[in-house]
């Protein structure tokens, strides 16, 4: 027979593969053991002896009261107690839980009984009847030399802060007239352990609790779920008068997976181990309706007449079968022999892949956004663990890690959300590699790994001070031909500046050689004439006196065209107009002048002013000598980045028009002249009507 005490150790470690103990303290207890503190209900030792033995006290109702470290919220709890001793029989006969939230604990504090849905006894299935629940309560019968109960119940409260424990006395036939709370020939009862799982199916067993399919008959109340209800008493095998080859359990995981290994583990009690033993574990897609499908994978295993021992385990993975991919929705065990009762299974435990990541990451204890956002010469790093977005029951892991490129290579375990810290002695990488436990204490075959590179800061790296250097260089390179430019630049303005006043001059000069000087010499000839004349000829005075004025209007047209004050559109548009309407007033013409009412004090430089006033005298004058006109029209207007200004006459026109080669003695060719030095332009046309009409064009940046 397998030994109990293996079956007790087992069973000490909770729920197979799943939620972590409560941590407990002891309250209050009606019975005390001299020699015994209480707080051995809570220590782990199931071995007889140990615990509370109420013997001397099994007439009473005995409570129990403990507490936790803090208000706990669960929606299903799992309760372990321990009845282990020498006396036969030293087990509760009623027994009930309850669960408080209140701060204050002791036997009467506010407590809310829990209803049982399930109980189940370490003999399972030789007393299935051992062991029932009614109402509040669990009742337990005579027959059995010594027990380990398991009790799962809904939480009927949140914030639970403490659990009490009642035992019942109960109507004895073999105690005359008395009644008490055990089920030994004086009625004692004996607790050695009591264990509490909150939420007991929490776990990276993506097969507990989920539902299972025998492809035949079982044998009678080895329900087919028995595979994964996370009891290690409980299992089922095929009925024994049923054909068990090809017979098969299917578990339907609820969602395809890839998996990190299955466990099998054997019936608990020794029974028959040989019926775990040369069995097939298949792994199937789902075939689009919800159904198994494909097989993705298959192993055969213990084909040499081996099996599973007593509460032991077969592992199985990847590498021991074939198939295209270790991954699916569905797992069988199938039994491929002719021998009956196969396959017998206690738990079926899948385990899924896990893919820890990198939560969090600090730098010398800032926290950074983004693990590779590490700045330049950090001296600690510090990072978090959290499981992976798919992983299952993600609060229960554990992770370990350690330095990828570390001569020890040791492992370091840590909890979700522990800060980790690694030293930087200089810049460079830091790979590492962690990855995470499943709940049944093995750790993920799935290792990860990330490597923290920690920059060199700019002013230590070869390279980019070289760069720098070069850049520093080309800036420097750079500034001294901008400044060369600019000195040669200013240079050329200068030049430029001196040129125009040169040219400026120029035009002064030549304006008072052509006009000026040669008005002063008809006046010295009319003055020798008059001289000579006998008895002063009168019209030699009038000429005279008529090129006197003439002379002075001359002078007084320089004298404004080189007086910045009337560097504007609207001097020179004033000047064109009293200039023109005498002039041609004079000569019996009418004349109409046009300028825009706008832009007046747009600024209009002597380099512009100076030639336009002359092209526009020299046309008045062709106009006046060849035209034969009775009425000009001058229009002055800016369009754009010019400045046009027309002449048109009602005349007799010209042959020609718009002939830069001619030479036509109208005064054409100097108003292109005087214009082009400016970069203007001068149009000769015909006019409405009908006579000519002059357009003179001057860019707004003309300059000498």
């Amino acid at each position: 027979m397998f030994s109990r005490l293996a079956i007790f150790s087992l069973l000490l470690a909770g729920s197979l593969g799943a939620a972590p103990l409560l941590p407990l303290r002891v309250v209050e207890s009606t019975q005390m053991n001299f020699g015994h503190p209480l707080f051995e209900l809570l220590d782990g030792d199931v071995n007889p002896g140990n615990g509370l033995d109420m013997d001397r006290a099994q007439f009473q109702e005995q409570v129990i009261v403990f507490a936790t470290e803090k208000p706990i919220s669960a929606q299903v709890f799992q309760f372990t107690t321990w009845h282990i001793s020498k006396e036969r029989g030293a087990y509760p006969a009623q027994m009930e839980l309850a669960v408080t939230s209140d701060e204050k604990l002791d036997r009467n504090t506010n407590w809310k009984p829990v209803k049982p849905n399930l109980v189940m006894t370490d003999s399972f299935p030789r007393n299935p009847g051992l062991v029932r629940a009614e109402g509040d309560s669990i009742y337990l019968s005579e027959g059995l030399d010594q027990t380990v109960l398991t009790v799962r119940a809904p939480n009927p409260l949140t914030g639970v802060t403490g659990f009490r424990l009642r035992f019942i006395p109960v109507d004895a036939s073999h105690v005359s007239g008395q009644k008490v709370i055990g089920r030994s020939r004086n009625g004692n009862c004996v607790i050695n352990e009591f264990q509490v799982q909150p939420d007991p199916l929490r776990s990276s067993n993506v097969a507990l609790g989920r539902p299972v399919r025998a492809s035949g008959p079982v044998y009678e109340g080895l329900y087919p779920h028995f595979l994964t209800d996370g009891f290690a008493a409980s299992f089922s095998h095929p009925a024994d008068w049923h054909p068990a080859r090809d017979f098969y359990f299917e578990v339907d995981l609820g969602s395809s997976r890839a998996l990190d290994y299955i466990v099998l583990r054997s019936r608990l009690d020794g029974t028959a181990p040989e019926r775990l033993g040369d069995y097939e574990v298949q792994v199937l897609a789902d075939d689009g309706s919800g159904q198994a499908g494909e097989i993705r994978w298959r192993a055969r295993l213990r084909q040499d007449g081996s099996h599973v021992p007593p509460g032991g385990r077969d592992v199985v993975q990847a590498e021991d079968g074939t198939g295209t991919s270790f991954s699916g929705r569905f797992v069988r065990i199938c039994n491929p022999t002719d021998a009956m009762c196969r396959p017998q299974v206690g738990e079926l435990e899948v385990y899924p892949e896990l893919h820890p990541r990198i939560a969090t990451v600090s730098a010398d204890d800032r926290e950074l956004g983004q693990p590779e956002d590490l700045p330049p010469e950090t001296r600690a790093l510090g990072f978090t663990l959290s499981a992976g977005k798919d992983d299952p029951a993600p609060e229960l892991m554990v992770f370990r890690w350690r330095r990828a490129n570390d001569e020890n290579r040791s492992w370091t375990e840590c909890n979700a959300g522990e800060l980790m810290k690694v030293s930087c002695e200089k810049p460079g990488a830091f790979p590492i590699e962690f990855q995470a436990r499943h709940t049944d204490g093995r750790w993920s075959r799935q290792i990860q790994a990330h490597t923290f590179i920690v920059p060199t800061a700019w002013w230590r790296s070869p390279i980019r001070l070289g760069a720098i250097a070069l850049s520093a260089l080309v800036l420097a390179a750079g500034l001294t031909w901008w400044l060369s430019m600019r000195r040669l630049q200013h240079k050329l303005q200068l030049a430029q500046a001196a040129r125009a006043i040169e040219q400026d001059r120029l035009r002064i000069a030549r304006d008072m050689h052509d006009d000026i000087g040669a008005r002063l010499t008809h006046m010295a000839l009319l003055a020798d004439r008059l001289k000579r004349s006998p008895g002063h000829d009168p019209s030699l005075l009038t000429k005279l006196a008529g090129q006197a004025r003439g002379t002075v209007d001359a002078l007084d047209q320089i004298v404004w065209a080189v007086n910045p004050r009337h560097d504007t559109l609207g001097s020179l548009s004033d000047y064109l107009c009293n200039h023109a309407t005498g002039y041609l007033a004079d000569a019996g013409l009418s004349c109409h002048f046009e300028s825009p009412p706008d832009g007046r004090e747009a600024m209009l430089p002597f380099a512009i002013r100076h030639p336009l006033l002359m092209a526009v005298k020299e046309a008045l004058q062709n106009v006046v000598k060849h035209a034969g006109a009775s009425r000009v029209t001058i229009s002055l207007q800016s369009k754009g980045d010019a400045i046009e200004l027309d002449v048109s006459d009602d005349g007799k026109g010209i042959a020609r028009t718009n002939d830069s080669n001619s030479t036509d003695g109208d005064g054409l060719d100097n108003m292109r002249g005087r214009l082009a030095e400016v970069g203007g332009t001068c149009v000769i046309g015909r006019s409405p009507a009908g006579g000519t009409r002059v357009t003179l064009s001057v860019p707004w940046t003309a300059h000498a």
